[in-house]
């Protein structure tokens, strides 16, 4: 904890501070209540009245800062874009060259580097889940800053593996889809559905171990 934050949420602030600059008080208490808020209770239903009355603020304070509440989501999302969720591409290609071969050892290498990294900065992929089907700008950045590098990696560990009679020809976007939305689904289900206590090396492995089964050479 620090300063009475959550782990989640001082780490969002390191973000951010690395692309803004230090942050006053005000619009630290500002960008708080606004990630806050928009993880509980959704973007659209999150007024700036709201986010100024959390943050003991007038709503004229905000608008000091922030051109609008999209600027406001925006500049919480892209520094986590860009300082944290582009190391993904660097994870995967450490846990395919860790793997050496072993395409189920990789996928639970990056599932479990990519669960660690939904707990840590849990109020943001809240917010991502909560915006990625209805927010094209939103779309757009975490497709420009993740989906086209991880796409490029899997499109050659998958040649890669094909090429090595470990793994059946499948299409990049379909095997990141695959990956992705086991892990999602098991993130939400333990962290918002379910909570409780989870054995997550053990149900990684089960999930990685079934995606790599289906994955493996026909035949």
């Amino acid at each position: 904890m620090s300063d009475g934050l959550s782990d989640a949420t001082a780490a969002i602030l390191v973000a951010v501070e690395a692309v803004e600059g230090p942050l006053a008080p005000k619009k630290r208490a500002v960008i708080v209540a606004a990630l806050g808020a928009f993880a509980e209770l959704g973007y659209a239903a999150t007024s700036t009245r709201v986010i100024a009355q959390r943050a003991g603020v007038a709503e004229a304070t905000i608008f000091r800062h922030f051109a609008s509440k999209s600027d406001l989501l925006m500049r919480l999302v892209r520094p986590m874009a860009r300082h944290l969720m582009v190391p993904a591409v660097v994870e995967a290609k450490a846990g395919y060259d860790a793997a050496a071969g072993n395409v189920e050892a990789m996928i639970g290498h990056m599932m479990r580097a990519r669960l660690a990294f939904a707990d840590r900065y849990a109020p943001l992929v809240r917010i991502l889940l909560q915006e990625l089907p209805v927010n094209p700008e939103v779309q757009g950045l975490l497709t420009e800053g993740v989906v086209v590098g991880l796409q490029a990696f899997a499109e050659r560990m998958i040649a890669n593996e094909v090429a090595a009679g470990r793994m059946c020809p499948i299409p990049a976007p379909r095997f990141l889809r695959i990956v992705a939305s086991c892990l999602i689904g098991y993130w939400i289900t333990r962290s918002m559905v379910a909570p409780g206590v989870w054995d997550d090396a053990a149900e990684i492995d089960a999930m990685a171990s079934l995606l790599a089964r289906g994955m493996g050479p026909l035949g």
